[in-house]
């Protein structure tokens, strides 16, 4: 009777230290999970904010004009020259 008793008791901890483990492991896992998704989150806020921006009318007209020197309709572009 001892035997078995010694027997059901060591199943049921070496069942309990099993778990432990597993849940130990599991719990890093979310914990890794849970900082990828804020790096994720963080670099999606990032994009949006980048994409309003280039989005932005005013945005697109000064690029517009600082870097392909084009005028609106009916505006003249004036170009000063130095003289040395």
């Amino acid at each position: 009777m001892g035997w078995v008793a010694m027997a059901i008791v060591g199943g049921l901890l070496f069942l309990y230290v099993g778990r432990f483990i597993t849940i130990g492991r599991l719990q890093a896992e979310l914990a890794l999970l849970h900082e990828q998704e804020r790096v994720a989150l963080a670099l999606k806020e990032q994009l949006e904010a980048r994409l309003a921006r280039s989005a932005n009318p005013e945005t697109i007209e000064r690029l517009a004009r600082d870097l392909l020197g084009l005028v609106r309709p009916g505006e003249e572009k004036v170009i000063f020259l130095e003289e040395d």
